[in-house]
């Protein structure tokens, strides 16, 4: 008997490149904004302390290159100024897309999620249905499975946790006993089993499985009928 739904068990979502990459830009992006605000102060302090003496003497006494300094140190504190804004636009548009990233990750969780529910909620129902006969009986159990999943306070983020394991809990609660070597031959059980996800009891029968067939000895071949060859007539 095997799960109807043809998805195997989903796993997880996997972090994206770009979250790795957003983090070693922003570790850059940040100490180069503190770098030109200090220039960007050191700047304005120089064109100050220009301006000071620029207005200290009359205007016909004042040297040329002053204004010649003066004219270069106010560039400088523009393009920094300048530079500072495009670098704060970068950090923004990461800050952007960390939360569409974060925004997409919710999405794929709450996906797994609702895929897990439904997966167990199947195989739950088809368990009571093995060893129920009474129809308000299994109506009333089907009911209080679904209502347990539906509560993240009893089992948690179902997310975390593998679809055998949350088997087990709901069955546990409701007082059903599964036939888990039933169960281990579905395409679910052996998508967990392979992968290293199943929980017991899932994962004892697979272990015990493993162990009987390492202690399994190989048969020998055994020989066809003697058959001898076709001895050339004599002539």
């Amino acid at each position: 008997m095997t799960d109807p739904a043809a998805p195997s068990t989903p796993t997880a979502p996997a972090a994206e490149p770009s979250a790795s990459a957003a983090t070693r830009a922003r570790g850059l992006i940040e100490p180069q904004l503190q770098v030109l605000g200090r220039l960007a102060e050191a700047g304005l302090n120089l064109a100050l302390a220009i301006e000071r003496q620029a207005t200290a003497e009359p205007a016909e006494a004042a040297p040329r290159d002053l204004a010649l300094a003066y004219g270069r140190v106010a560039r400088a504190v523009r393009l920094t100024v300048a530079l500072q804004a495009k670098l704060i636009k970068e950090l923004q548009a990461l800050d952007e897309v960390a939360v569409r990233d974060r925004a997409r990750a919710r999405g794929e969780r709450q996906k797994l999620e609702d895929a897990r529910k439904a997966r167990v909620q199947r195989i739950v129902e088809r368990v009571i249905m093995a060893g129920c006969s009474d129809e308000d009986e299994i109506d009333r159990l089907a009911e209080e499975a679904s209502e347990r999943l539906e509560h993240d306070e009893i089992y948690g983020e179902l997310a975390d946790r593998s679809v055998s394991e949350i088997i087990a809990l709901v069955c546990r609660d409701l007082g059903l006993a599964p036939d888990w070597a039933s169960l281990a031959q579905e395409a679910w059980a052996q998508d967990e089993i392979r992968s290293g996800l199943a929980a017991a009891p899932l994962a004892g029968l697979a272990r015990q499985a493993a162990l009987a067939a390492a202690s399994t000895p190989e048969q020998p071949a055994t020989a066809g009928p003697f058959r001898p060859e076709p001895q050339a007539a004599s002539p």
